[in-house]
């Protein structure tokens, strides 16, 4: 069972992007009763984060959202591409370099291409249900999580399919659309977005985070970042263990 539109890159390379200058928004503080995880960037849009607020309200039961993955920087998007392409390669040295590309881009979008991936836009957003205790709810039983990905598998379990058809369910009641292959997935004004509904065009292109971004989450770099003067940041370097 496969529904929602395919995503291939020359159909996200053919939407207009008529960028609209939206800020971003620090989630931790515009949506506060939405999880996040430490060591994601945790910027969106403001209208996304709008939209995240929704989905969270619509849940019952002490039910809860947790942000795995939200803005990334082209670096951070290359790096991904960049290190599971290496792995594709030594798996399978004989392909041509379309079908490594195809296969790496099954699970990372491309950062080479005119469209650029949904989460360097702050329009896309990957997301995981919580139960009342904390714990993220069974949505892949019996399968693994990769094998489950597919939104609308009909290989999981019945428990499994109820946990994640709410989580849809209030994504989508939020005006977000679903990668249909990978059902953590969900996005809004990106070129991804565009081709599930089947418009010309989109709000959202590449945005770059701002600059305190380092100082505030587990992967940053710095502990901390603050401005001194009109294009001057003071920037205190990240203490690691023997370093």
């Amino acid at each position: 069972m496969r529904y929602g539109a395919a995503e291939p890159v020359a159909a996200l390379n053919r939407i207009r992007i008529e960028e609209t200058g939206e800020p971003l928004v620090d989630i931790r503080d515009a949506c506060p009763a939405v999880e996040v995880r430490e060591d994601c960037c945790p910027y969106l849009r403001a209208t996304v984060a709008q939209m995240l607020n929704r989905a969270q309200e619509s849940l019952g039961d002490g039910e809860k959202l947790r942000v795995s993955t939200a803005l990334r920087t082209l670096a951070i998007q290359r790096a991904h591409w960049d290190r599971y392409y290496a792995q594709v390669v030594e798996s399978h040295p004989n392909w041509p370099l379309s079908a490594l590309r195809r296969a790496t881009n099954r699970f990372f979008a491309p950062y080479d291409e005119k469209a650029p991936p949904g989460h360097c836009t702050g329009g896309a957003v990957d997301v995981q249900l919580l139960g009342a205790g904390g714990e993220p709810l069974d949505m892949v039983s019996p399968l693994d999580q990769w094998a489950a990905a597919s939104t609308w598998t009909d290989r999981i379990g019945s428990k499994a399919r109820a946990n994640r058809m709410r989580m849809v369910v209030a994504m989508l009641g939020a005006g977000f659309s679903n990668c249909r292959e990978e059902y953590w997935h969900y996005s809004y004004g990106d070129p991804a977005w565009a081709v599930r509904l089947g418009v010309a065009s989109c709000p959202y292109g590449l945005v770059e985070p701002p600059s305190v971004v380092e100082a505030r989450f587990a992967g940053a770099m710095a502990d901390g970042i603050e401005r001194v003067g009109d294009g001057l940041w003071l920037a205190r370097p990240k203490v690691t263990e023997g370093g």
